[in-house]
């Protein structure tokens, strides 16, 4: 019998390293012990280099070269490589450009532009057409069970409007709930609002303001339309933090006197910026979607519901209902009642009746009506008593407010889906529900009389 020959028995070897490592990964990753399931990326990077490793193993075996000029081409072909990545790397570590949109589907998340007065906003007159993944599901780099093709048109001011307004009789604020962030234009309340009321409407959300923030675009965009109703969004989950990143946007305001396109400083190197737009995250991100059925990637607290018609649905939920409420809280919330009082009272000087909205996250709404596994974190959440707090400043300062986690709840229990199954925003139903809450509100406060 003749001898195997040394390079193939190095390509057996490597080979059968690989494979077994690669076996070793996707048990890990199906582990239920949280401690040992953390290891699945660690092993997953070392399975690539492995598989590089045995790609020249396969080289050498075929290869009429001597095993050392096989070793020095595999040295020059791994150092181009890197310089290659190197150079890809370089406009995105300064910001010129992201790779993101070429690796997955983005839509306008990051589309921002620098505002003084603001911090930041969607930038004028823009069009956007394209396919869209929900928060949770893209957040967690999973496969897109479901693409949407989704249309984001801004106005000249900058706003989730198909034309600017010059007069509109009721004008939404709030952030990215009241923006749309999960439907395209025509599926929005302010425009689903627009056809029911036949008067103008004005969506004046923006994806990421605090009521800070909306406070301003009240004063600034909002009561210079001149309308008869606002309608202003509070949103649970992100709103008491998002005033502390404005605040702390003016502070670096006041010391630097401003930007110009950009809320982080051009000259600053932005980590997470760099990791949005990095070529190697985003082609690596690629390659966890792609191997997902063999190596299962963390997947996001979730649970199954079942609507109206009998359909279940895997709905994710982020870890608002995990965080604790604590004094910093409390702090942030009393931020949020100057606020609103400063613009009730600003709003009620000009004579314009003006309700405040609460929007509880998904998990307030579906939790209840959900199945979880065993193992699931959802099944220890306790959302804050945030509603509680919010009816008791209503009364107090004797505002006109709504909170729609009572009916929302109703429409969950009746089999109604309202929010986007892999995403924490509402859908096209949920836009066409909350649309109906302010037609109420106009109703009720007789509005229509001249």
């Amino acid at each position: 019998m003749a001898p195997v020959p040394p390079a193939v028995r190095r390509l057996a070897l490597w080979l059968s390293i690989a494979a077994l490592w690669w076996l070793l990964t996707g048990v890990v990753s199906r582990a239920t012990n949280p401690a040992v399931k953390a290891w699945t990326e660690p092993c997953f990077g070392a399975g690539l280099v492995l598989s590089y490793l045995a790609v020249w193993a396969v080289v050498a075996a075929w290869s009429r070269a001597p095993p050392r000029r096989v070793f020095l081409r595999a040295l020059a072909t791994t150092g181009t490589l890197a310089m290659l990545l190197t150079l890809l790397e370089l406009p995105a570590t300064v910001g010129l450009i992201t790779y993101a949109p070429l690796f997955g589907h983005t839509g306008l998340t990051d589309h921002f532009v620098g505002d003084v007065e603001l911090s930041f906003r969607r930038p004028a007159g823009v069009t956007w057409t394209g396919e869209f993944q929900g928060d949770v599901v893209s957040g967690w780099n999973l496969p897109a069970e479901v693409v949407r093709q989704v249309t984001f048109t801004t106005d000249a001011r900058g706003f989730r409007n198909r034309r600017a307004h010059a007069q509109a009789d009721v004008v939404l604020l709030g952030d990215s709930y009241v923006e749309g962030w999960y439907v395209s234009d025509e599926e929005t309340a302010a425009v689903v609002l627009e056809q029911r009321l036949a008067h103008p409407v004005a969506n004046l959300g923006v994806s990421g303001f605090g009521t800070l923030q909306e406070l301003a675009v009240l004063r600034r965009y909002g009561l210079p339309l001149r309308p008869k109703l606002v309608a202003w969004f509070f949103f649970e989950g992100n709103d008491l933090y998002d005033d502390q990143e404005f605040e702390d946007a003016r502070i670096y305001l006041r010391e630097h006197g401003g930007y110009d396109t950009e809320p982080v400083p051009p000259a600053r190197f932005d980590w997470p910026r760099f990791l949005r737009g990095s070529f190697v995250r985003n082609a690596y991100r690629l390659v966890r979607r792609a191997t997902h059925p063999l190596v299962p990637q963390a997947m996001p607290p979730h649970g199954w519901y079942r609507d109206q018609s009998g359909t279940m649905h895997r709905l994710f939920y982020h870890n608002y209902a995990a965080l604790p409420f604590t004094d910093y809280e409390q702090e942030r919330f009393a931020t949020t009642t100057t606020a609103f009082r400063e613009g009730v009272t600003f709003a009620r000087e000009r004579g314009v009746a003006i309700t405040l909205f609460f929007v509880p996250m998904k998990f307030r709404v579906y939790g209840e009506f959900c199945m979880f596994a065993s193992d699931s974190p959802c099944r220890y959440w306790q959302p804050w008593a945030l509603p509680t707090r919010f009816a008791a400043l209503c009364a107090a300062e004797d505002f006109d407010c709504v909170d729609l986690s009572g009916p929302m709840r109703d429409a969950a229990e009746a089999g109604h889906l309202l929010y986007a199954p892999e995403d924490s925003h509402w859908n096209a139903a949920g836009h066409a529900f909350v649309a109906e809450q302010v037609l109420a509100v106009w109703r009720r406060l007789g509005l229509d009389a001249p």
